[in-house]
């Protein structure tokens, strides 16, 4: 591959980057529909709850509970925090709050993370508050959509008992609705639901949705491209996301927003939401019939709240997940049982894998690109077993990761300059059979043969290390184990490292914030300082025409552009991969002009001695 291909490549990379970026710049999200549309048929089912009926069923007619009709939506106005009894239950991990309005769980605080992490240098996290899950939110957790007398906005009585929360009501015919809460480790809770008949008739239960939690985002200056949502059919997960609900042509011609998304059939192994380092599942103890995903827009900011801080997402959304279960029929004094494994905390791939259920899709490692990120990120974490610091660990891996490549590196160094020197040959060829191409290529790859030069010998090291960078592009940016994590001069490697704002510049592009100013980060501007210092050590070959030298030149400028507000891992990564590369070549140019002034040619060629 020539610089020309190399380039290409390099751009497109570029673009892949910045693509959602730009679009979302160009063609802001429409404001979509607070209300859901094309709800889902509630339509009875013969098909029992999760769980098993106690007893023998009664012949006698069942009298049915009737759903409500499929026009109405989950309540679109966020939950009060005031509203409601609420009860709390807590361990070291979580602290989760249970509200009677429905009788569900209206709240998760997590007490290992802080909401809000300084940007400022040597400022730390702010602790004073906790991470919030399904907060703000539309329903509590475990609702019943469709049922009546179930709703959130139905009075429960909570009981605190044994350890649990118990939430409980009667309705009509007999049947009373019972939860259960109970707060197991790791982030998981043990929930169960029983409909109990008390009276003399059998209850029919039509099939219904339950509302399993909603995610937006943990920190009100991210904007909604880290909301999601994934559902696990027992082989493979599926991923919802704002491009799915954008509905844009090719990813940027504006189309028709869609705020509901539907899928399974009686193969719903578990459903999640998740932000970008966070998430809630749930898992019944047998399929659900479908998952249901809506989009709802959340509060906007105050013209106040954007003159404070103009980092604050002018559009916040939410996504709320539902699962549709499957009906049954009540006998007298018998009853239906639903269980549910619900996990609600960080996005972590240790303690999601352990559960051995596939839950760690949700951290996104999927296919080619994903296999290197999850080898890193468990380089990553196996290396901080011994280095405390997660900056220096990544300081650590991208050193042995390069050691990993050297040989091939080198062999590429030695190639391209190789592939310099027979330039002016190659030109010759060029000029004396300028009429016949074909002759052209022969005396080409004569001259290439005679010198011990591959023309694939400067592109393949580079390709096989582009899925290790690309993995590494999508471990740092999601890892929750950087989240916090101070480097040196960096508060937070997981955002960027602002050591001040300059004022009155928030116009510039791509690196300004509208209304504060222009943030000053150091890592990016040294991560394009190294890039063209490596570029200067490979000069372009003669015959590349100005355009392509000067974009080849300006490249990392441009690349500064794209990386300078993500996350600093990834550009304290780029920076010490430069600085190394940059060490390579120099000592690869020094042992080449040892061996020369030997009399020997550098590498392969040194073997064509007789």
């Amino acid at each position: 591959m020539d610089r020309k291909g190399i380039g290409i490549l390099m751009v497109a990379f570029a673009l892949m980057l910045g693509w959602p970026a730009l679009v979302n710049r160009l063609y802001p999200p429409s404001e979509r529909s607070k209300t859901a549309t094309n709800a889902i048929p509630r339509s009875p089912s013969s098909n029992s709850l999760v769980g098993v009926q106690t007893g023998s069923t009664s012949s006698i007619p069942a009298t049915t509970i009737q759903s409500v009709p499929s026009s109405t939506a989950p309540p679109v106005q966020v939950l009060s925090a005031t509203a409601g009894q609420t009860l709390v239950l807590e361990n070291t991990q979580v602290r989760a709050t249970f509200t009677s309005l429905g009788g569900g769980l209206r709240r998760v605080d997590l007490k290992e993370y802080p909401a809000v992490i300084a940007r400022g240098k040597g400022q730390g996290a702010q602790a004073s508050t906790d991470v919030m899950l399904n907060d703000p939110a539309f329903s509590p957790a475990f609702v019943h959509v469709g049922l009546p007398g179930l709703g959130g906005d139905q009075e429960f009585e909570l009981i605190q008992r044994d350890g649990a929360v118990i939430a409980q009501k009667d309705l009509p015919e007999g049947l009373r609705v019972v939860k259960e809460y109970r707060l197991a480790s790791n982030y998981v809770f043990q929930v169960t639901i029983r409909h109990e008949n008390r009276g003399s008739q059998p209850v029919a239960l039509p099939s219904g949705e339950m509302v399993m939690g909603t995610a937006s985002t943990a920190d009100r200056q991210e904007t909604g491209d880290w909301l999601g949502a994934y559902w696990y059919n027992g082989t493979a997960a599926e991923h919802v996301d704002m491009t799915w609900f954008a509905n844009r042509f090719m990813g940027c011609i504006p189309g028709v927003p869609r705020t509901e998304y539907v899928a399974g059939a009686s193969n719903v192994a578990w459903a999640a939401v998740h932000n970008r380092f966070f998430t809630m599942i749930a898992i019944p103890d047998r399929p659900a019939d479908r998952v249901v995903v809506r989009d709802f827009a959340l509060p906007k900011p105050t013209p106040a709240d954007r003159d404070a801080d103009g980092r604050l997402n002018p559009e916040p959304r939410a996504y709320q997940a539902s699962l549709v279960l499957a009906g049954g029929t009540v006998a007298p004094g018998q009853s239906l049982e639903q269980r549910f494994s619900f996990y609600a905390g960080p996005k972590e791939y240790f303690t999601l894998s352990r559960m051995r259920l596939g839950l760690e899709a949700v951290m996104d490692f999927a296919g080619f690109t994903g296999f290197f990120a999850k080898a890193l990120l468990l380089s990553l974490n196996g290396l901080h077993q011994f280095i405390p610091s997660y900056g220096w660990a990544i300081v650590v891996l991208t050193i042995l990761i390069k050691a990993l490549f050297w040989p091939l590196t080198a062999i590429s160094t030695r190639s391209m300059k190789r592939m310099q020197a027979i330039q002016p040959e190659l030109q010759a060829i060029r000029e004396k059979f300028k009429n016949d191409p074909a002759k052209v290529q022969e005396k080409t790859m004569e001259c290439m043969k005679r010198h011990k030069v591959n023309p694939a010998a400067g592109c393949l090291p580079m390709l096989i290390q582009f899925p290790v960078f690309i993995g590494f592009f999508f471990m740092l940016r999601t890892a929750i184990e950087l989240r916090g994590a101070s480097f040196l001069w960096v508060a937070n490697l997981a955002e960027p490292d602002t050591l001040f704002t300059i004022p009155n510049m928030g116009w510039v592009p791509f690196l300004g914030v509208a209304g504060v100013g222009l943030p000053f980060n150091l890592l990016p501007l040294l991560m394009g300082a190294t890039s063209l210092w490596m570029s200067s050590l490979t000069p372009p070959s003669p015959q590349m025409d100005p355009v392509q030298q000067k974009m080849m030149k300006y490249m990392p400028v441009f690349f500064v552009a794209f990386l300078y507000n993500y996350s600093s891992g990834l550009t304290l990564y780029w920076t010490v991969q430069n600085l190394l590369s940059v060490l390579q070549t120099k000592i690869t140019r020094m042992n080449d002009e040892k061996t020369s002034e030997k009399g020997s040619p550098p590498g392969p060629l040194a073997r064509k001695k007789t």
